[in-house]
């Protein structure tokens, strides 16, 4: 089994360029790509993750020049002044040499939820947010001119925008919070449960979600499945169902190239003990020449925070070549 899960994820790895380095264990030797940053330049990247409080766009410790990037912001054609720091975004592009800078091509931001406020809980540091719960922690960019003790006093209906990173039970622990001017759209990012095909229904956490009058569905194989991480715009009913207007995959994979890498942060939000982790709606194996930084292979479980260096492979998943233990 062992030597079965390493041809796996080996095979992705071989087809991309670069220098390589000679690994043995117990077994046949095998080639692989040197994943050590600066041996090749430029490198195509994916990576995901909140926009950094430093100078420049940083994501994931790489600071991006973005002079010729497209900006989408929930779907919209957007500027860069439209991106804040803790926003949680997908950049594609181009890394230097060092992996320290990089140019972005691509930048997309999509909140995990807009919509009106619920509930809110000061002594818990919480928020309900149309049927999503949301954590705000000391991290928590609260966007201007809300601050900490106004956020806790918002009224119930007042619309909000969380971006953040979702975990194990569907919370999202916040890394921005902002006011919507109202909503007119509303939309939601999360996994899908509870899907009726007949019915054309499913739910988001706690939200009723009605997909029969979509006008725009990009997903894989044209139709929502059972635990698929989507995103879902469009109205919201006086009962509480979001109508849903358009419907797509919450990361779009059809563009990633094989060997390529990708960066992300995230919780795992499901683990396969020894296979298979699900950090930011991708799936991620780690392999024998993983390198763990702050913890151990024993050390992964559901609900802790990573950040993931890897390669993009057979199977549309990532081979983790590098993991950190973030809490």
């Amino acid at each position: 089994m062992y030597q079965l899960l390493t041809i796996v994820l080996v095979v992705p790895l071989i087809s991309c360029g670069g220098s390589s380095v000679e690994l043995s264990y117990d077994g046949p030797t095998i080639n692989l790509p040197d994943f050590t940053p600066g041996t090749a330049s430029p490198t195509a990247v994916v990576s995901i993750g909140p926009i950094a409080a430093h100078s420049g766009l940083t994501v994931n410790s790489v600071v991006y020049d973005t002079n010729n990037a497209t900006i989408t912001i929930n779907g919209e054609p957007g500027v860069v002044d439209d991106l804040r720091t803790g926003y949680v975004v997908a950049v594609h592009g181009m890394l230097d040499a060092g992996w320290k800078s990089g140019t972005a091509e691509r930048i997309a931001f999509n909140a995990n939820v807009i919509g009106p406020v619920e509930g809110t809980d000061p002594v818990g540091r919480r928020l309900a947010v149309m049927g999503q719960r949301v954590q705000i922690g000391a991290d928590t960019r609260i966007e201007p001119p809300l601050d900490s003790d106004a956020l806790f006093n918002l009224t119930n209906g007042t619309p909000v925008q969380v971006s953040g990173l979702p975990k194990v039970d569907g919370e999202i622990v916040a890394t921005h919070v902002q006011i919507e001017s109202n909503l007119e759209n509303v939309q939601v990012v999360g996994e899908i449960s509870d899907l009726d095909y007949a019915a054309m229904s499913f739910r988001i956490n706690e939200l009723s979600v009605d997909y029969g009058s979509t006008l725009i569905m990009d997903l894989p194989g044209g139709a929502p499945n059972e635990g698929m991480v989507v995103i879902a715009r469009g109205s919201l009913e006086g009962s509480g169902v979001l109508q849903v207007s358009e419907l797509m995959s919450h990361v779009d994979t059809s563009e990633f190239v094989t060997g390529s890498l990708v960066q992300l942060t995230g919780f795992i939000a499901r683990y396969n003990p020894g296979v298979q982790l699900f950090v930011n709606s991708l799936d991620i194996e780690t392999a024998f020449h993983t390198i763990f930084h702050n913890g151990l292979f024993n050390d992964l479980s559901l609900g802790i925070k990573v950040e993931i260096d890897g390669r993009w492979g057979i199977g549309n998943r990532v081979t983790a070549e590098q993991l950190w233990f973030l809490n």
